[in-house]
């Protein structure tokens, strides 16, 4: 039942979002008040079909089914009954004595118990099984800051970054850029936007072509969108490779013949070389030694500030995101459970979630002894997550009321927000 209900849910929501595709302008927010927000989330849903398969169900049959075929029966028995007149005829003779014994034994029938036997059908039902990877995340950024996003594999980080940028199509919610609702606007209407929103790949090794130099895939998007004229486009993508760390005379050189870091710097001036405003930066670091990661993420912040720019920084490693982010939101199977300013996160903490995350980070200190928090279990399906609070399985401060009733997203004071049964709810 409650996969026919997502079916329903999932076309209702597509069909509703084509009508507004074709009928509805795209709306904006800016006319009305003025943001001061660059990204504004709205319970942003993305859900993946996974499997379609066929299935057998078994249904017990309704009485009145069952009255049916009896009514069906009888009348193929009176049919035949007439064409057999005759011979009934001739035998109705020999029957007179056992009709004797016949009612006889009706009678004594009659006073034992009647059971009725249960009768059965069989349907088949094609069934859909769909991932909610993002379920419900509503959050907003301010020009020039870093949100950092952390969470264990899995948990739906990377697919709700590309989510915002429209690189996977939007299930449900909406997605305010500057006031416009980006989520309603068509491929060609969504192009110009393209420069404004860039996002850097996890892995340098994969998201790089291998048979392009060095100067064609930064400078390909230039010529696309048409950023500098022609006559300055190489002095332009020179210009960028410098700010990234890349040497001049790398500008005809190919992928392989870089290392990992030098690789995530190309990644870096490709994004930034169509002057965005809001950059994903999809674990990037997470590829590289720890000397490297230092020195990507120093030039990250050095970008940001002198370009203005947004990151949504998502990464596995609370270390890194301590150091570059201003908020921090922690997701758990698709959805938010904190969400809050750094120091807030890392110094006093809410969710149980929160807590067993922040004892697995290592201390340089050998004398050091933490608490560890071991969760024990594995992270549920996305595709059939539990009932009530969905880390309720693994939570070691569990309730009843976790087991049954969905916690809500509340700010508990100074923009610190938790989705816990330990806390007030009304």
């Amino acid at each position: 039942m409650e996969e026919q209900e997502l079916n329903n849910e999932i076309e209702s929501v597509s069909s509703a979002s084509e009508n507004e595709n074709q009928n509805d302008e795209p709306t904006t927010i800016a006319e009305q008040t003025q943001s001061e927000f660059i990204l504004e989330v709205k319970d942003l849903k993305k859900f993946f079909l996974t499997k379609k398969e066929w299935k057998i169900v078994k249904e017990p049959v309704e009485p009145q089914e069952q009255e049916s075929e009896a009514v069906e029966g009888n009348a193929e028995i009176s049919d035949k009954e007439n064409v057999g007149e005759q011979a009934e005829q001739e035998a109705f003779e020999g029957e007179n004595d056992k009709d004797v014994n016949n009612a006889e034994n009706n009678e004594e029938q009659s006073e034992k118990p009647s059971q009725e036997k249960k009768k059965f059908k069989y349907r088949l039902v094609r069934q859909k099984t769909y991932v909610r990877a993002v379920s419900g995340v509503s959050f907003n950024m301010k020009c020039g800051e870093t949100l950092g996003i952390v969470g264990e594999s899995g948990c739906g980080k990377s697919t709700m970054g590309r989510s915002i940028l429209r690189l996977h199509p939007i299930t449900d919610g909406s997605v305010f850029f500057e006031g416009t609702d980006i989520t309603k606007l068509k491929p060609s209407e969504m192009r110009k936007f393209r420069t404004k929103m860039q996002i850097i790949f996890q892995d340098p090794y994969s998201s790089l072509p291998p048979r392009s130099p060095v100067g064609q895939i930064i400078g390909e998007a230039v010529k696309v969108h048409k950023i500098v004229p022609k006559s300055d486009y190489r002095d332009y993508v020179i210009d960028i490779m410098r700010k990234c760390g890349l040497q001049d005379f790398y500008y005809d050189r190919y992928p392989h013949e870089f290392s990992g870091g030098q690789r995530q710097r190309i990644c870096i001036a490709r994004a930034l070389a169509v002057k965005p405003k809001f950059v994903v930066c999809d674990e990037p670091v997470s590829a590289l030694d720890v000397s490297i990661q230092a020195q990507v993420i120093n030039l990250l912040k050095d970008l940001q500030r002198d370009m203005n720019l947004t990151y949504l920084f998502i990464s596995h490693d609370l270390s890194v995101v301590q150091h570059i982010s201003d908020r921090v939101g922690v997701m758990y199977l698709g959805s938010f459970v904190e969400l809050g300013d750094k120091k807030d996160i890392f110094d006093s903490p809410m969710h149980p979630y929160t807590h067993a995350l922040l004892s697995a980070v290592p201390v340089p200190d050998p004398h050091y002894k933490g608490n560890r928090i071991i969760l024990h279990g594995d992270i549920p399906s996305p595709a059939h997550p539990p009932k009530g609070c969905k880390f309720h399985t693994r939570c070691s401060r569990c309730m009843e009321i976790c087991k049954s009733v969905e916690p809500k997203f509340k700010d508990y004071g100074n923009g610190h927000m938790c989705a816990c049964h330990l806390y007030p709810q009304d």
